[in-house]
Formats: structure tokens, C-alpha cells, sequence
């Protein structure tokens, strides 16, 4: 495994020398700029490599200006950026061992992991995987800080894992809709939730560089479980609108539940998502630990029965 790190050096590149076009034209063509700019658009975010570049130039013209992608923070560190990135490449190994070392606390070790990790800069999530193999930091968020760099990296690398290509195909093209949406819901909650729990820990010291998961948000997870029940009747009844499925904070449900089920029963729980992408034995076991430890039902009696004769 490497760290590419050629798009953000160009970037800050850039940004550190005058207006150079050929230079504008070549930092777009970059994989990790590209890439980022794929990513934004596929959220429905205003971007596209002409928008990017204008922006860049307006940096470049006007010293005090703080473009909407966030890269005047690089402007104003580039001494600090170079400086790291140098540090990065020297111990390339051990940030990707110290990355490594934290999944497999939590995942079996014969589990395959080997992607492509590229440096980008702009926009405002920490980073992005593709396809279970490539990896996108937005170093401009882990900029001084290497313990939550390695961390992000930590989460990403997760949902590199290997899974065989039956198991995805069994688990969401082979089903009907309303188990594929159950799926889907379900099953990103405790993806998103056990990556966080890599990233984090099980007792959330301090708030995600990102927002991701915050202490506040986990204050009011009570408010999240309403959500979600609702949106579980909604396709329960098979009377939901897609668009319903994005309302739901699944980082907060995520790291909740993945956080209480490792603490309950152990890391074999959460195996079946882990190795076969099967839910189920992990959202019953929530239930029945709730009532068990917490005396508490975070779903209608009737939600609740459903989900544990699924």
C-alpha cells in the first residue's frame, strides 16, 4: 500500500506560485482532483473543473478571499503542508501499519486490505472510498494533526475490505424492494457505525474532525431512533419515497449501536456484517440487549417484532 500524495502537492503548487493555466490544467487531470470532483457532483454539489479553477484564481488574485472548497486554509499553511507531506512519504509505512493495526482490532486479520490511498484538498468531508479499492483523504481537514489522519484512514481502509462478490450480489440484487431498502438502511448503518467505531474507539473522547459523529449529535440520539422507526414503518408498509432513506443520521445510529453491541456482547457480533454483509443477527441482538441491559425498546412493539422475525 501507498500514499499517493502528487494531487495535493500540485495543488499546493499552484497555489503557492502566480496564475500558471498549464499548471490549472494539469491539477484537474490529477486522479485525486478528479476524483474529489466526481465525488461532490455525485452529492449533488456545485462543481465541476472549470468552477474548481475559477475559484483557485480568485485565491490567487484576491488575498483576503475564503473560496467555498475550503483550499485558502492551504493558502495560508503551505510551509506547514510541504512540510508534512515530506514527513508523510518518510514514514509512509508506519501511518498506513498504525491504520492498519486499528482495523484489525476489530476485524479478523486473515481479512484482505490492500487499496490505493490518494491525498486530495477541497470540499468538507474527511474522505471517500471507491469500489473497495481506492482510498480519497481531504488532507486540508487532517492538516496538523496526524493521530485523526491516520484515523480517517483507519475508517476507509474498513470499507476496503475483501468481500466476496456473492455476498453483495446476494444481499441486494437478489431482493425485493422492501428488503432491499431494509438492507440498505440497515446494513449502512452498521457499515458507517462500525467503521466509526475503528476510527474512534468505543467511548468518543473527542468530536470527528468532519462532524461525522459528534457528542452533541449522540445527546440526542433519542430524536434518531424516532426517525428511524418511522422510516422503517414507511417500508414496512412498502409506503416509502427513496428520498426518505437520506434523512437519517446513520453515522449517530451507526456508532450508537455498533458501540453498544461491541460493549454488550464482543467483536464476534458484529462478524456476520463484517465477513457476509448479514444484518440481521446484528439489529436483533440490539433489541434484545436493549431490553436486557437498558430495560429500553428504541422501536414500536410492532417494528420490533418485525425485525426480529426477519
Amino acid at each position: 500500500m501507498k500514499i499517493n500524495i502528487d494531487g495535493i502537492k500540485a495543488l499546493g503548487e499552484v497555489l503557492e506560485e502566480g496564475i500558471n493555466y498549464e499548471k490549472l490544467k494539469r491539477l484537474v487531470k490529477t486522479k485525486s482532483i478528479s476524483k474529489f470532483i466526481d465525488h461532490e457532483r455525485a452529492l449533488d454539489r456545485k462543481i465541476d473543473k472549470y468552477i474548481l479553477v475559477e475559484e483557485i484564481i480568485k485565491l490567487k488574485i484576491h488575498k483576503d478571499y475564503k473560496d467555498k472548497f475550503y483550499l485558502y486554509i492551504l493558502r495560508e499553511n503551505l510551509s506547514r503542508l510541504n512540510e508534512e507531506l515530506e514527513n508523510i512519504t518518510l514514514k509512509e509505512e508506519k501511518i498506513i501499519n498504525e491504520a492498519l493495526s486499528k482495523v484489525y482490532k476489530i476485524l479478523p486479520e486473515y481479512i484482505n486490505i490492500c487499496p490505493k490511498i490518494y491525498l486530495y484538498g477541497g470540499g468538507t468531508d474527511g474522505g471517500f472510498s471507491l469500489y473497495g479499492k481506492e482510498i480519497y483523504i481531504n488532507y486540508i481537514k487532517y492538516l496538523g494533526n496526524i493521530e485523526e489522519f491516520i484515523k480517517v484512514i483507519s475508517h476507509e481502509l474498513f470499507h476496503c475490505r475483501s468481500i466476496p462478490l456473492k455476498n453483495k450480489l446476494r444481499n441486494y440484487f437478489q431482493l425485493n424492494l422492501r428488503k432491499r431498502y431494509l438492507y440498505e438502511v440497515l446494513g449502512k448503518i452498521f457499515e458507517e457505525g462500525i467503521a466509526l467505531l475503528i476510527q474512534h474507539g468505543n467511548v468518543l473522547r473527542k468530536d470527528d474532525p468532519v462532524g461525522s459523529i459528534t457528542r452533541e449529535k449522540l445527546s440526542l440520539v433519542d430524536l434518531e431512533f424516532k426517525k428511524l422507526n418511522t422510516l422503517l414503518a414507511e417500508i414496512k408498509d412498502e409506503d416509502i419515497e427513496y428520498i426518505n432513506i437520506k434523512t437519517i443520521d446513520y453515522y449517530t445510529l451507526g456508532y450508537y449501536m455498533v458501540t453498544f453491541l461491541y460493549g454488550y456482547y464482543n467483536r464476534e457480533i458484529l462478524l456476520p456484517w463484517m465477513l457476509d454483509l448479514d444484518y440481521k443477527p446484528l439489529i436483533k441482538s440490539f433489541i434484545l440487549g436493549n431490553r436486557e441491559k437498558e430495560n429500553c425498546i428504541r422501536f414500536s412493539k410492532d417494528i420490533e417484532i418485525w425485525l426480529m422475525n426477519l
